[in-house]
């Protein structure tokens, strides 16, 4: 199901066009989405993920035109009551013309369900960056989530490559960074830890902002090196669509679905269904 930023917005087939060949979205890779769960006919953790939306496109200079709850709401009532993802895009649009947004709502993959309910194989992958870079040189835009994806995409053929389903990025000086399309976290000592988005330039996840705070253990919010991320007891990946998804080999080391894994994606299931 797709639907136009329109006022109302419109409901049109999914194959219609919507993007012009001189977009800048398309020419430049100047756009940004967010991905979210649907269920029961509703979308999960809307106001997050359109706040952090509007991050994005303020970091990429794209003047973010009103209307997304609307939209949101409207793809996600066409789409129905079944569970489903729903993903907002706004493009920069042409260099004469303003920007596009458009919703578009689809079953979740089988795959990606899989991933949450017997876990993910996992490789780190070096990004080739001191962890301090991104954050401090905001022109590589490191916690924008743009459709500037091809790294993200070569870096999970990448772990394919190595037998693997996805990766956890880790910085050149030994760091650990974020997935392609997840948060990163581990328990170690009883501790559930993650890196500081902000301090390293990380994508600030509203998954790992939901679920964190579900926790019924400690929790960290620090830097760690790759050494204790292939030490812990536990290691988890956090994405709006997959959810919580335990890492059951890391490096070629396999790992439990542990407790805290477990309770935090049980909990966090929860919260996705819940209407408040």
């Amino acid at each position: 199901m797709l639907a136009l930023l329109e006022d109302p917005p419109r409901l049109v087939d999914p194959t219609t066009p919507v993007l012009r060949a001189d977009d800048l979205g398309v020419a430049r890779g100047e756009s940004v989405f967010e991905t979210l769960r649907l269920a029961g006919g509703r979308p999960a953790f809307l106001d997050l993920h359109l706040a952090r939306l509007a991050r994005s496109a303020e970091r990429m200079a794209i003047p973010l035109p009103s209307g997304w709850e609307r939209l949101a709401l409207t793809a996600a009532e066409a789409y129905g009551d079944a569970d489903g993802m729903l993903r907002l895009t706004c493009s920069k649009g042409s260099a004469a013309g303003a920007p596009v947004g458009f919703a578009l709502a689809g079953p979740i993959p089988v795959e990606t369900v899989r991933g949450r309910e017997e876990g993910v194989t996992v490789v780190t992958l070096d990004l080739g960056v001191p962890a301090d870079l991104r954050a401090s040189s905001p022109w590589l835009l490191g916690g924008v989530k743009s459709t500037s994806y091809a790294v993200n995409m070569a870096s999970l053929r990448a772990a394919e490559e190595l037998g693997a389903q996805d990766a956890i990025w880790v910085s050149h000086d030994g760091q650990v960074l974020e997935a392609p399309t997840s948060t990163v976290a581990w328990v170690t000592g009883g501790v559930l830890v993650t890196p500081p988005a902000e301090e390293i330039g990380t994508l600030p996840g509203t998954t790992a902002h939901v679920a964190l705070g579900l926790a019924t253990v400690p929790v960290e919010v620090r830097r760690g090196t790759v050494e204790e991320l292939r030490a812990a007891s536990e290691v988890l990946l956090l994405s709006s669509v997959r959810g919580v998804a335990p890492v059951v080999r890391l490096d070629g080391r396999d790992l439990p679905v542990g407790p805290v894994t477990s309770a935090l994606r049980a909990a966090f299931e929860a919260a996705v269904r819940s209407p408040v």
